[in-house]
């Protein structure tokens, strides 16, 4: 039997797929949480059952933390635990919060037992990844700015556009900044944000308003097969001042499409009557707080927002002009494994293809459950040059991440589409997420009823 590791930051859904495998499975992770099924061995950095408080992932986690922890499983002093022998790791899968480049040091040998990307500088560096694509796919204007003045010029140039500033590295939609370039205090706005962050570490990127789209592909290092597209959720979608992903929704068909678009526009409608020209008192010079920096005049990019869908969308044609687009990009890149690739389908019906996940996505419990497959293995195939067949969606499956928009201590959360859960009496800190809830049906109405339920039981029991 192979001794299978993985790590990152939630291995819950992998490691309940492992078991399932022929492997001895070793987790390493940044948290445990109270519905995690426990592997031959694991270790976690956050204690949820003995902290008073989970604290802030971005003050806590790093990927070199994991690694250190990683030190008796892959130096081959795991089997201490139970006293097996020969325990050295045979295989790494690695999931969201750590890549391959993270492998530095004495940690750099073990890169060729890792399943998965060997070389993804150009995906992971966003402003690298739309120079190699700029003369080839259609993406949005993007540029790196030395400083403020630059920034000015830009816009002014491109003064028909709305631009974001986001974060070079990094991924789930943080540390994103609307620069609403029609207001008359935006140079005052732009100082106070470029105060707080390296722009060094940002690009000025075109903000496309639309549907959030996303491809989960598999591919082997001769071949790639679109698996799935999905509605992708992000705060912004729910109403909120927040481009932080959120959750999906799968398969994509007209009535996912239609579903969560009459949504969207009722929310957009909404949330624009509440724009307000304020600066974020929060802002301070600590650069690991920039991140939940969001420009409060978010709402007046929403504007238009009735006319966010071209209703002679076709939505068989938007399926395959997705997995030929995604096939393409995983090719380009060559990528293997599982990999995700994001859009924005724009309001002229245009689809811009905004970055790519070279790792396993969050939509993985969700291609799980429609699909009936088991995505873990089928990732470390592909990687070994089989690529499975691919069945048929057979039902409905959305994701929800709840966030805690405050301080909050956790109650009994044991509840049904519940996961993830946090121990009873933890305290969850503002903007870090609490708990996520997957519902599935045949009948997407019923799958969605059954979110909403479990979402109200929640706030039930977070106080």
């Amino acid at each position: 039997m192979e001794n299978l590791l993985i790590m990152g930051i939630n291995t819950r859904p992998m490691v309940n797929s492992a078991l399932k495998l022929d492997y001895r499975t070793f987790s390493l992770s940044y948290f445990k949480t109270l519905d995690f099924k426990m592997p031959y061995a694991e270790k976690h950095l956050l204690d949820q059952e003995s902290a008073i408080s989970c604290g802030k992932f971005e003050d806590n986690y790093s990927p070199y933390k994991l690694l250190e922890l990683s030190k008796d499983f892959l130096y081959g002093r795991a089997g201490e635990i139970n006293n097996l022998r020969n325990s050295e790791i045979d295989k790494i899968v690695l999931t969201a919060g750590i890549n391959l480049n993270d492998f530095c040091g004495k940690f750099k040998k073990f890169r060729k037992i890792v399943c998965g990307n060997k070389n993804t500088h150009d995906v992971d560096n966003k402003f690298r990844f739309y120079k190699k694509l700029r003369n080839k796919f259609n993406i949005p204007l993007t540029f790196q700015a030395s400083d403020v003045d630059e920034i000015c010029e830009i816009l002014k140039e491109h003064s028909n556009s709305q631009f974001i500033l986001k974060p070079i590295q990094g991924g789930g939609g943080l540390g994103i900044f609307m620069l609403n370039n029609g207001s008359s205090n935006e140079i005052k706005y732009l100082n106070e944000v470029c105060e707080n962050i390296s722009l060094e570490n940002y690009m000025l990127q075109e903000y496309i308003e639309g549907i959030n789209l996303s491809s989960s592909v598999l591919s082997s290092h001769s071949d790639r097969k679109n698996l799935i597209n999905s509605r992708l959720i992000t705060e912004s979608d729910l109403g909120k001042n927040s481009f932080e992903y959120s959750g999906n929704i799968l398969p994509l068909d007209e009535n996912s499409f239609k579903v969560f678009n009459n949504v969207q526009r009722n929310i957009n409608s909404k949330a624009k009557t509440n724009s307000k020209n304020i600066i974020n008192p929060n802002i301070t010079k600590a650069k690991t707080n920039s991140k939940n920096i969001i420009n409060p005049n978010i709402t007046k990019a929403k504007t238009n927002s009735k006319n966010i869908i071209n209703p002679n969308i076709n939505i068989d044609e938007l399926n395959d002009e997705m997995k030929n687009t995604s096939e393409d990009l995983i090719k380009e890149f060559k990528l293997i494994g599982s990999n995700g690739v994001d859009y924005i389908l724009d309001k002229n019906g245009e689809l811009k293809i905004i970055e790519i996940n070279p790792r396993l996505q969050g939509t993985y419990e969700l291609v799980e459950e429609v699909m009936n497959i088991n995505l873990l293995d089928a990732h470390i195939k592909a990687c070994e040059g089989e690529l499975i067949d691919v069945p048929q969606a057979n039902q409905y499956s959305i994701k929800k991440i709840i966030y805690a928009r405050k301080q909050v201590s956790v109650g009994d959360l044991n509840i049904p589409n519940v996961r993830d859960i946090p121990f009873k009496g933890v305290k969850i800190e503002n903007n870090q997420p609490v708990v996520t809830i997957i519902s599935s049906n045949k009948n997407l109405n019923t799958a969605i009823n059954y979110l909403k339920i479990a979402e109200k039981e929640v706030y039930k029991n977070i106080e």
